[in-house]
């Protein structure tokens, strides 16, 4: 799903931004090879920039907590410079994903709001990632529900039934 939708920006002229696990990248630029994106070239050309989750959270936080100011100093100033030298910006990201594994489902919902904001200012298209795994307590339904509604789509895989029964459940009132 990830590299089928950075292909899809690579091949209409826009520029990329992965923030991910290095693992997950690892795996995301060989399926971005197998479908021709020239992964080395697109990074020395910028034009694919790929940047380390925990290293880039950490950078966006302060005494452990997402800091809207830094947010937009790092992130929003990227993504500004990118717009303006592109047709179009397509994002990776796992930030929401290292908060969520951490148990800090309160963060993970104030960075998808800053997501929003910036957007808001700024046009991109965002592609979200995260394991159903750190949902799974019955407490933090809430913020799936918090988090999913953030977003203009939620994508689901059929393999995925953890994910798919947890979306579907009721929030206990």
């Amino acid at each position: 799903v990830v590299s089928a939708f950075l292909d899809e920006g690579w091949h209409r002229g826009e520029h990329l931004l992965i923030i991910s696990k290095p693992a997950h990248w690892a795996r995301i630029s060989e399926r971005l090879e197998r479908r021709g994106c020239p992964v080395t070239k697109a990074i020395t050309d910028e034009r694919l920039i790929v940047l380390d989750a925990a290293t880039t959270l950490a950078r966006i936080t302060r005494f452990g907590i997402v800091d809207r100011q830094l947010f937009l100093d790092h992130i929003g100033a990227l993504v500004g410079r990118l717009v303006a030298e592109s047709t179009g910006v397509r994002i990776y990201g796992e930030m929401v994903e290292l908060l969520a594994e951490e148990g800090d489902l309160h963060g993970a919902q104030v960075l998808e709001r800053l997501w929003n904001e910036l957007s808001e200012r700024q046009p991109f298209t965002l592609l979200c990632g995260y394991s159903a795994a750190h949902f799974a307590d019955p407490h933090a339904l809430p913020a799936l529900h918090a988090i999913c509604e953030a977003h203009t789509r939620v994508q689901q895989h059929t393999s995925d039934l953890l994910g798919n029964w947890l979306i579907a459940r009721e929030i206990p009132t």
